[in-house]
C-alpha cells in the first residue's frame, strides 16, 4: 500500500511494509502521522535522547539522591499496579 509517511520506520520507497501485511490492511492508515501500526522513526531519536539525559542525570548523583530516587520509582509503581 502506498504511504507518504516519512516518518514510520515500516515505510519505506514510498511504501507501508509493516512486517503483518494482514494488520497493515485492516489497521492502517497511510499518509497519517498517528497511523495506529506505524513506529515512529521521530519517536525512537527522542526516547533514546532521554535515556542519555536521565543517564547523565543519575550519573551526577550521590548514593543518598540514588536511593531516594529509587525509592521514588518504585513507590510509582506499586501505586500503579493497585
Amino acid at each position: 500500500m502506498e504511504c507518504t509517511n516519512n516518518h514510520c520506520l515500516w515505510s519505506s520507497f514510498g511504501s507501508c511494509c509493516h512486517e503483518d501485511p494482514i494488520e497493515a490492511d485492516e489497521y492502517a492508515t497511510p499518509n497519517q502521522l498517528d497511523c495506529p501500526v506505524s513506529l515512529r522513526a521521530d519517536f525512537t531519536v527522542q526516547l533514546f535522547k532521554l535515556i542519555d539525559e536521565c543517564s547523565d542525570l543519575l550519573n551526577s548523583r550521590n548514593m543518598s539522591e540514588l536511593i531516594a530516587i529509587k525509592k521514588f520509582i518504585l513507590s510509582q509503581r506499586k501505586d500503579e499496579k493497585q
